[in-house]
């Protein structure tokens, strides 16, 4: 990968294609499904992208309600920009979804307040851009780097940079390749909004509205990390997935009907950042 973070090694490569994709957080491995199935279907003809890029109109009067999730999970077509696009995306999405501790809701509620603020900006400033996954996916750059700023990040194995300093990096990056870089800054804004207010300003610092709203936090899975699917199946806190678990480890769940403690390997990623 051209850009990767330095540190102490980590568990090291999946064994296989499989073990990779089950390793992922529940809330990335929906995403990376969703960009990659949206791009299937478009190639070969069974969806056409015209059905989900963001419509207000067709939202609102024919209730093509799901263009509101869809536009977030398109990537075009395949190629050298798809696959880096997807490529951020999973890289950044999981260590940023890592820093919630294994609370899916809470990661999920962070994307759905910044695809809001997203759209809002969108139809504000009549950019009206068709889709919105790549500001998203800058948004989560940009939180991640703001949560860890000293981060070592190897670009093209040339030289380094601080990941404080990766944001700027690819806003560059983007223009000196001639692209456009409005949805880097988009992103960057909405990202240092939710950081800023989350985790700087003292009025509303871990305000209880950063955390998911009860209906959310039934509907999605949490997940202690040593309990991702990779591991014997994503669990819920305090208690089996509804499923009943699969493999040993989530037999050993449900037969003690709670999490054990998770390792101190999995921990906030401070001092082991290895993505």
């Amino acid at each position: 990968m051209p850009f990767g973070a330095q540190g102490p090694p980590g568990q090291g490569a999946a064994d296989s294609p499989q073990a990779w994709y089950m390793s992922l957080p529940l809330i990335t491995r929906c995403w990376f499904t969703a960009c990659v199935s949206t791009t299937i279907l478009s190639a070969v003809g069974m969806i056409s992208p015209m059905t989900l890029y963001l419509d207000w109109s067709a939202i609102l009067f024919k209730f093509q309600i799901w263009r509101v999730v869809t536009n977030f999970c398109f990537l075009g077509k395949f190629g050298w920009p798809f696959i880096m696009n997807l490529i951020f995306m999973v890289q950044y999405s999981k260590t940023l979804e890592k820093d919630f501790n294994g609370s899916a809701s809470d990661f999920l509620w962070c994307l759905i307040m910044g695809g809001a603020l997203l759209c809002g900006i969108n139809h504000v400033t009549g950019m009206m851009l068709p889709f919105l996954t790549i500001p998203l996916i800058f948004m989560t750059v940009w939180i991640w780097s703001r949560k860890h700023p000293n981060v070592q990040m190897s670009v093209f194995g040339l030289f380094n940079i601080t990941s404080v300093h990766f944001p700027i990096f690819l806003l560059v990056l983007t223009m000196l390749m001639g692209g456009s870089p409005v949805q880097n800054i988009m992103g960057y804004f909405v990202g240092h909004v939710y950081w800023f207010l989350k985790e700087v300003h003292p009025t509303t610092k871990d305000h209880r509205f950063f955390s998911a709203p009860s209906f959310l936090k039934r509907l999605v899975e949490d997940q202690p990390l040593e309990h991702t699917p990779g591991y014997g199946g994503a669990v819920r806190r305090g208690g089996a997935p509804p499923w009943g678990g699969r493999g040993a480890a989530g037999q050993q769940q449900q037969q003690q009907q709670e999490p054990p403690a998770v390792p101190e390997a999995f921990q906030p990623f401070e001092d082991k950042d290895t993505d």
